[in-house]
């Protein structure tokens, strides 16, 4: 419950700054959210009685919430969503497994708020440049799955016949959800079947 929550409330500050729909209102909570979550979540998912940890996540998510209400989520919320509906996959859980493909796929559109990203994370610094910022944060969405032993859709069970013949029902679904349209780089149908067979 920890990683599956705690993986959706980054990726709400994540894609509420990345937004179109970002302002200076929702900027600063994701921000902020970021800078909570960022350090503590794989502290809290080790050890749930560490209450600095906890409570920080649990700031940062309240933040999120605010951030992505204000600014709307974006394409791994819409790409998400059907993956739930299909194969029963917590919420947070498909987020996660979105997440770094999502981010690899958007950051050409938005490489400087991606670079902010990764410094309120803490994972880059003032002094990197917006590239290597960006690279680091991949590095670290996909290290944050690995430790918090988020699994690909075929280890948590998923048909791989029947994901990939729903693969075009959940692009089309996704995209009908209008959360794509707010994300930095809209993707068609097309590459949205892509991000989804990527995932296997």
């Amino acid at each position: 419950v920890t990683a599956d929550t705690g993986i959706d409330a980054l990726t709400h500050a994540i894609e509420a700054y990345v937004s179109k729909k970002a302002n200076l209102f929702s900027d600063a909570q994701a921000l902020a959210a970021m800078r909570l979550i960022g350090p503590n979540l794989r502290k809290v998912y080790h050890d749930g009685s560490d209450r600095a940890a906890r409570e920080a996540v649990m700031l940062g998510s309240t933040l999120a919430g605010l951030a992505f209400s204000a600014a709307s989520v974006a394409l791994v919320h819409g790409m998400s969503r059907p993956i739930g509906a299909a194969f029963h996959v917590p919420h947070g859980l498909s987020n996660a497994m979105l997440l770094p493909e999502v981010t690899a796929f958007s950051i050409p559109a938005a490489r400087d708020r991606y670079a902010d990203c990764a410094r309120a994370m803490g994972v880059a610094t003032q002094s990197d440049n917006d590239q290597s910022a960006v690279e680091k944060l991949l590095d670290e969405l996909v290290a944050i799955n690995d430790e918090l032993n988020v699994p690909t859709p075929a280890e948590f069970g998923i048909d791989r016949e029947k994901f990939f013949e729903l693969m075009p029902t959940m692009a089309a679904q996704a995209l009908a959800s209008g959360s794509p349209g707010n994300n930095p780089r809209v993707p068609t149908e097309a590459e949205m079947v892509e991000l989804y067979r990527s995932l296997w």
